[in-house]
């Protein structure tokens, strides 16, 4: 194989593996870290794909010398797409022995690839003029790091970022996860010496990657790449394992780019590195067969930049824009095109936006991802602890908006079989009576296995003429536990409170609108105790615009017109009705207007045509009439 000019330095060991299949255990050990890298770098640069070939006589050689350090892993089989083969993922790790000094492969001069397992001992061998310097394990030596920052290309998996003390959120909206990296690489002096690379990508898992340059003027540009529309960890949250070559995959594949990255003379090509991840995390990184010895990789990726479409991240000074959000990056007429293409042809206009998906809710907006991601971490968390004190949450919204629908469609997704829905409507109780009878009803579902979700509807509604009157009357429940009838008091055990209320968007104007000096009576409703007792909160869009700043209230009208044509059975919407359902100024009802429009119409059999809407006086109890029909009938 031809010489890549390329060096490599850093730590090397053996990965010995034992896999169980069908009751059936084998054994076996391969070589890893920056040996593995300097063997299949000839492969990258070649462009030919290949396979570790574990029969040739320097990689047994390698393998038999005892002194190397030796790290024991399980693999755990897994069923693959086809049905027929079956893929790996590390089940757990079971220890080590002996040390790791870094070694030194390869006399070539071009660029040198330092591969950090996190052993220590590193001192960069000095002389190049071009450095990758890779690692999922440690952040770099702040003074080694400097001996080659100037001209490095620095690539990090986000876990040592988070492990070395940067804030970095994980799986509660990819906007949020990418400005915080943003931050804490200019601010938190802990990680802020690695900006004194010129190039930097971040990668999470083989989720997504984030790449920042630094431009002449010293500001940063960046951007986010996603391998799909989920959140970071959902893949090996599928698969409850992980995968051993995913990162040193794609540090190969990024080898055979880096200099001409740090050139200027090439862009770099993240997808296919993201994609290869993909491919390994899916279908296993171990041999699908026993008898197979060679270890295969599919390094045959394309480098047809037209597969890159990262979304640019918008950087202002030190910080990225609050308002960003990756759905409506394209701009207003882009985005209103990409919600009436979906209304019309389904899922795969989003295909690669961020996207939240529990069931029948769906939600590409960053605002809704991250409080629905927030509540389902919440109720993961309640549901494994062991805590029977009950997990209060409160959702706001107007009516119509939606409010019990997205919780309850995430606790039945992540808890299948075991949530048990309660509703009742707060503004028909008649006294503490019926809230005893209520919590009497939780306690029967408890006792039946059962976690409950119970909604309590309207909370926030008056009681005796008195504002917010019930306040009072869920405090003990939500601090103690226990609730009062003519009986005495009982505990009630473990489930989830859901205080929906319609008087506020969000706990922030639910605070304002109550606030002493605007409507007296907060402060002695117990309003702050009420609010200290939350662990969560909500506020659920709708489709109605919130505010000047909010484009993305079309595509939150779009995924819920679509669903809506879906349930009631219509395949075929003119495009004038589109347009119409996604401008109108207001829905007077929110979602529930959307929904009466459509069943007020007159449709024969699975196309909804104008002449099918329903009459002027039927419109004008949901929307203004005019103006919905006035876009009904614009060219």
């Amino acid at each position: 194989m031809e010489n890549t000019g390329i060096s490599v330095y850093g730590h090397t060991y053996i990965r010995v593996f034992v896999i169980a299949e069908d009751g059936d255990y084998r054994d076996g050990k391969m070589i890893a870290g920056a040996h593995w890298l300097h063997h299949l770098l000839p492969f990258v640069f070649n462009g030919n794909g290949g396979s570790l070939d574990m029969e040739s006589g320097s990689v047994k050689a390698f393998l038999e010398d005892d002194s190397k350090r030796r790290e024991y892993i399980e693999y755990a089989s897994f069923p693959l797409a086809d049905g027929e083969r079956l893929g790996y993922a590390v089940k757990r790790r079971m220890g080590h022995r002996g040390g790791a000094e870094p070694v030194f492969l390869g006399d070539g001069k071009d660029g040198l690839i330092i591969y950090d397992r996190g052993y220590g001992g590193l001192d960069i061998p000095l002389g190049y003029s071009h450095a990758l310097w890779a690692s999922n394990k440690a952040l770099p030596n702040r003074e080694q790091f400097r001996r080659v920052a100037q001209n490095c290309l620095l690539f990090l998996d986000a876990e040592v970022l988070r492990a070395a003390g940067a804030m970095i959120s994980r799986g509660i909206s990819w906007e949020k996860t990418a400005s915080e990296l943003i931050w804490q690489l200019q601010n938190n002096p802990v990680v802020s010496f690695l900006s004194e690379a010129p190039h930097i990508l971040i990668t999470f898992a083989e989720d997504g990657a984030v790449y920042i340059r630094r431009r002449e003027d010293g500001s940063l540009a960046a951007a986010l790449y996603l391998t799909h529309s989920g959140a970071e960890g959902s893949l090996r949250e599928a698969l409850q394992g992980e995968a051993e070559l995913v990162f040193d995959t794609m540090t190969l594949i990024l080898a055979a780019q880096f200099r001409g990255i740090l050139l200027g003379t090439k862009d770099i090509l993240v997808m296919p590195m993201l994609k290869a991840a993909k491919q390994i995390m899916t279908e296993g990184d171990m041999a699908s067969t026993k008898e197979k010895k060679n270890i295969s990789l599919n390094l045959n990726e394309s480098d047809d930049a037209s597969e890159e479409k990262p979304f640019p991240i918008p950087i202002e000074g030190k910080r990225v824009r609050t308002d960003w959000c990756v759905a409506n990056s394209g701009g207003a007429d882009a985005l209103f095109q990409k919600a009436y293409d979906y209304v019309l042809h389904g899922a795969q206009v989003i295909e690669g936006l961020p996207r939240l998906s529990f069931g029948k809710l769906i939600s590409v907006d960053r605002h809704e991802i991250e409080a629905y991601q927030n509540i389902r971490n919440l109720i993961m968390g309640y549901a494994r602890g062991s805590s029977v004190q009950p997990l209060s949450i409160a959702v706001f919204g107007s009516p119509g908006s939606g409010k019990s629908f997205g919780v309850t469609e995430i606790a039945k997704c992540v808890l299948p079989g075991r949530v048990e829905k309660l509703e009742f409507n707060v503004s028909q109780f008649t006294g503490p009576q019926d809230l005893g009878a209520a919590f009497q009803r939780v306690r029967d579902a408890i006792l039946e296995g059962k976690l409950p979700l119970v909604f309590f509807d309207e909370f926030d509604s008056d009681r005796g003429g008195v504002p917010l009157g019930w306040l009072k009357s869920f405090l003990m429940p939500m601090q103690d536990g226990k609730f009062k009838d003519e009986s005495g008091v009982h505990p009630i055990g473990k489930c989830v409170l859901v205080f929906a209320g319609g008087t506020a968007a969000d706990a922030d104007d639910f605070v304002k609108e109550h606030d002493e000096g605007y409507r007296p009576g907060f402060k002695s409703a117990k309003g702050p105790d009420f609010v200290s007792r939350l662990k969560g909160t909500i506020g659920v869009l709708g489709p109605n615009r919130r505010n000047d700043e909010d484009e993305n209230y079309v595509l939150r009208r779009a995924l819920l017109l679509r669903s809506l044509c879906r349930q009631k059975g219509i395949c075929k919407v003119n495009g004038n009705i589109v347009s119409a359902m996604l401008k109108v100024s207001e829905y007077k009802h929110g979602a529930r207007s959307m929904e009466a429009i459509l069943d007020m119409s007159r449709i024969d059999g699975d196309a909804w045509e104008p002449a099918s809407l329903p009459f002027h006086s039927q419109l004008a109890l949901h929307v203004e009439a005019d103006e919905f029909l006035g876009l009904v009938m614009a060219v």
